[in-house]
């Protein structure tokens, strides 16, 4: 029930006690309930409201960084599990704020040299796959987990979990099936 509904509600309630002349008794059990009922719904829009301003302050992303991040941990991940695509991202997100490389997303996955998708044409692919798995507003396995994984790592998410123990993952660069001098390996990907 919205507000305007609820003040007609008490409005005519009250009304109502004065016509019948209803005992004092009466009319405020009537005031009290409409209180009540009145409180209650504000509380449902206070939390509704917050819940939602709550939702946009977490976004810290634009629509492209979004696709592009989706597109590149389905490329470089697809087969690995949330926590293994979740790394890829937060590897991309570390690039983008390290000086040592592009400040995009966009840039970091194009940066010559860099990952292969770009070069063998699967990132296009992907992308194109994102586009139309976004325009029908629903997304399929793996593309799904991907999305979910690029939102949280473009949110500012670092920590993966392994075996139950969260593992902080803002200084690692670099991923690949086989990384020099790699510090940790999950799945089939190893990362320094």
């Amino acid at each position: 029930m919205n507000l305007r509904k609820l003040v007609t509600l008490i409005v005519v309630e009250m009304a109502l006690c004065l016509m019948l002349s209803l005992p004092a008794e009466a009319a405020a059990t009537t005031k009290a309930t409409t209180k009540a009922t009145v409180s209650t719904q504000l509380q449902k829009n206070s939390v509704k409201i917050a819940k939602k301003a709550k939702k946009k302050a977490k976004k810290k992303y634009s629509e492209t960084d979004l696709r592009y991040m989706t597109a590149i941990i389905y490329c470089e991940a697809q087969g690995e599990s949330y926590q293994g695509k979740k790394a890829v991202g937060i590897v991309v997100m570390n690039r983008v704020r390290s000086d040592k490389f592009p400040n995009t997303v966009k840039k970091v996955i194009y940066q010559s040299g860099q990952f292969s998708p770009v070069r063998n044409g699967s990132l296009d692919k992907a992308l194109n796959l994102y586009d139309k798995y976004n325009k029908k507003g629903k997304f399929k396995e793996p593309m799904k987990s991907c999305l979910k994984a690029a939102k949280e790592v473009l949110n500012g998410s670092t920590t993966i979990k392994v075996n139950g123990k969260k593992k902080e993952m803002k200084n690692y660069l670099f991923f690949s099936r086989y990384v020099p001098g790699a510090k940790f390996r999950l799945g089939a990907h190893q990362f320094k």
